[in-house]
């Protein structure tokens, strides 16, 4: 080897030593600074890596809060329940521990052996809820068993608290209520309005590290939720409730609403209509049984109406019941009028969509979300404007001739007494429900004073009422009350309102004139009791002046006294109120929505009471008096629950007789003054009519679409055009 070689070779190695050397060197370092940093700073880097450990924590639900009525009476509550946890991890672990918690769950629960198998598929999984909304009494057994030496092998098994909203009345007062779904949600009534407040916020148990490295467990408590102390009164509105369902057993009616309010408040003491579901099962599709609903067709299967004749008949028993509409898009079914079997084969071939549709119907709250014709009930409204604007004086008087021709060319508007009512005072013409007199005032009145008391009544604007879904109605504002609108306007023909409207604006006629919020909650109360917030009565505007409400209480007493509504007089008590027949679009077919809105006591009115029943199930809808007739019935049971004092007076008569009309729910109830006509007058078939002038439309059920508010009617001057003959009571 060369002795330049051989000088490369050494210089390498000196190389290769130094590095060698630098490479033990650091290594010698780093032990040191690990063996230093183990002994003289392990225990606090320990601390912080544990600190930043995180445990497990457990959601503490909290309680939503309670409803109850005015008198303290539960109708909506939380109650505990459990929910069953398996950890397949752990139960898998050995067969004898799988089989011993498989038995346990099987014996305890009724588990099925394909649900176990399921929830055991996540092999590696901590956390499978497997059953909801168990029972404390099923749980605690369960949990005793496991305590035993039987039990000893059950593992992978807890439960997670939550609650389960309740309804202890079943159905009662379901629309003002509402019902709630997962995630504590409230959906309508006052469940759905006053989520925020019934809602609280969930507590945590979590786990943290302390100084002497162990980890101690903090429970941040939940807040529940506020109670809701509504205005309801649980036996009024039971009273209201069993009424209608006698009427509608022994009756029966398309559909009824009914609303009693404390005039003085305008607060709800009940509100019902004839259908209604169970807030605790509110999917359940057995509350569709007795309705008939209108769905969006399904575009996944083809329609089953082709085969369909005319009359909706089919050799599909299901076909039988089910009818197209004119809108191609839309099916309409009638369950009432199918079999069990039938039923159940219609519902099962909805889709999920339309399952939902037909149950809105069900949820729907026909009081404040449907809409009108409020017929003679608004001819008060009418009467009391013109007093309080001095168009009118309780003096005058006014000549009904049978009819009334309200502008040059255009057809005769006539009254239900065709061959006139003669002379009457103003008390007479709403006594005797005259649709000339009324015509004749709102002329006097003029469309600007008429429209400007439709508006400080609140006619065709929301109330504001604590529920959601509140229609407003349609009325015709100034500029769209040409002279036959004004006419039939003023006794409550072509118009549409929401019986809430009607409700509020009727509560200050016979308060002195205060226009109060429609409302359903009087307070809202933490868990202590303790008041968070008052709901005092709101006063919007005044409406009239105490002169003229008295008198309007006056004229609506001699309505039941000596007028049309004798039917809803209560033997021993002083009523005042007002009928209505309105007929419904289209004309000529002889359905009608019967009401009545009354008080008592006429001189310090305590309740407000609004029924109206549409097409009730009787030979002559109009001249059953079903609105009045229901009336009678809810006030008879109503006035002696509330204490309401009986009258003194004992000359009190009724049409001349010393009794009020008693008449039961069945048949067709012939007209108190014996004549044997409608209260809008005409006997003779085909003269039952009561056509405006061509300015509404049709919905689909026949029912009054609203008209629009700068709308106008078509004036008849051909000699050939139908008569508008508007005989509304």
């Amino acid at each position: 080897m060369s002795t330049k070689a051989k000088n490369f070779l050494r210089r390498m190695k000196q190389r290769l030593v130094i590095i060698f050397g630098i490479a033990l060197l650091f290594f010698v370092v780093l032990i040191g600074r690990v063996i230093y940093i183990s002994l003289a700073k392990g225990q606090e880097y320990q601390e912080e890596v544990l600190d930043q450990k995180t445990y497990d924590s457990l959601d503490i639900p909290f309680e939503r809060g309670d409803i109850v009525d005015r008198n303290g009476n539960i109708l909506a509550t939380s109650e505990k329940v459990y929910n069953l946890i398996l950890e397949p991890k752990n139960i898998l672990r050995t067969d004898k521990g799988k089989e011993a918690t498989k038995a346990a769950l099987i014996k305890y629960f009724g588990m099925e052996d394909a649900k176990f198998d399921e929830c055991m598929q996540n092999t590696d999984s901590f956390y499978k809820v497997a059953m909801k909304g168990l029972e404390y009494a099923d749980v605690k057994a369960f949990q005793e068993y496991c305590n035993t030496r039987d039990g000893a092998d059950v593992v992978g098994v807890r439960f997670e608290e939550e609650y389960k909203r309740k309804y202890p009345n079943g159905s009662l007062a379901c629309h003002l209520l509402g019902y709630t779904v997962s995630g504590n949600v409230g959906q309508g009534g006052i469940e759905g309005y006053y989520n925020s407040y019934l809602n609280g916020v969930n507590g945590k148990t979590y786990g943290y590290l302390t100084n002497d490295n162990t980890v101690e467990s903090v429970t941040v408590p939940a807040q529940n939720g506020y109670t809701v102390v509504s205005t309801i009164d649980l036996n009024i509105q039971k009273i209201i409730e069993d009424n209608i369902k006698e009427y509608m057993q022994t009756t029966g009616a398309k559909k009824i609403g009914v609303i009693a309010m404390d005039p003085d408040t305008a607060e709800v003491l009940g509100m019902s209509t004839s259908y209604g579901y169970d807030p605790n099962e509110p999917m359940n599709t057995d509350a569709l049984r007795n309705m008939k609903v209108t769905v969006t067709e399904s575009t996944e299967e083809p329609s089953t109406e082709e085969d369909s004749s005319e009359e909706g008949s089919s050799e599909d028993t299901t076909e039988a019941t089910t009818e197209e509409q004119k809108d191609p898009e839309k099916i309409t079914y009638d369950f009432s009028s199918m079999t069990d079997d039938e039923f159940q084969k219609a519902i099962d071939g909805l889709t999920s969509d339309q399952t939902y549709e037909a149950l809105d119907a069900v949820w729907r709250n026909y009081c404040i979300s449907d809409i009108l014709e409020p017929g003679s009930t608004f001819k008060p409204f009418t009467i009391a404007g013109a007093l309080e604007d001095g168009v009118v004086k309780d003096s005058d008087t006014f000549f009904c001739k049978g009819y009334e021709i309200v502008a040059e060319g255009t057809s005769p508007i006539y009254c239900h007494n065709r061959s006139g009512d003669g002379t009457l005072t103003l008390k007479q013409a709403l006594e005797q429900s005259c649709n000339v007199a009324l015509m004749q005032i709102a002329k006097s009145e003029g469309r600007e004073t008429f429209s400007k008391y439709q508006d400080i009544f609140n006619f065709g604007n929301q109330t504001g009422i604590d529920l959601s879904g509140e229609g407003s109605g349609l009325v015709y504002d100034e500029e769209g009350l040409n002279p036959v609108e004004l006419a039939t306007s003023s006794f409550g023909q072509g118009i549409n309102v929401t019986m809430i409207q009607m409700a509020a604006a009727f509560c200050s006629l016979i308060n002195g004139g205060n226009y109060y919020t429609p409302h359903t909650v009087r307070q809202i109360l933490d868990e202590n009791g303790s008041i968070i917030e008052n709901n005092e009565p709101e006063l919007v505007r005044k409406t009239i002046s105490k002169t003229t409400s008295d008198l309007m209480k006056q004229y609506m007493a001699g309505v039941v006294t000596e007028g049309t509504g004798s039917r809803a007089a209560v033997d021993g008590y002083t009523i005042g109120g007002k009928t209505g027949t309105a007929e419904k679009i289209p004309r000529n077919q002889g359905n009608y929505v019967l009401s009545f809105i009354g008080f008592s006591p006429v001189e310090n009115p305590q309740i407000m009471l609004y029924v109206a029943v549409d097409e009730p199930n009787v030979e002559s809808q109009s001249t059953s008096g079903a609105g009045a007739l229901l009336f009678h019935a809810i006030m008879e049971d109503l006035l002696p629950y509330m204490n309401v004092y009986q009258s003194s007076d004992e000359d009190v008569t009724y049409n001349g007789k010393d009794e009020p009309i008693s008449s039961p729910f069945e048949g067709n109830v012939e007209d108190s003054t014996g004549e044997g006509t409608t209260e809008e007058g005409s006997t003779a078939e085909g003269d039952t009519t009561a056509e405006d002038t061509g300015s509404e439309n049709v919905t689909s059920e026949g029912t009054t679409e609203a008209v629009s508010e700068n709308g106008t009617s078509e004036e008849t001057t051909s000699e050939e055009t139908t008569e508008a003959k508007v005989q509304d009571e």
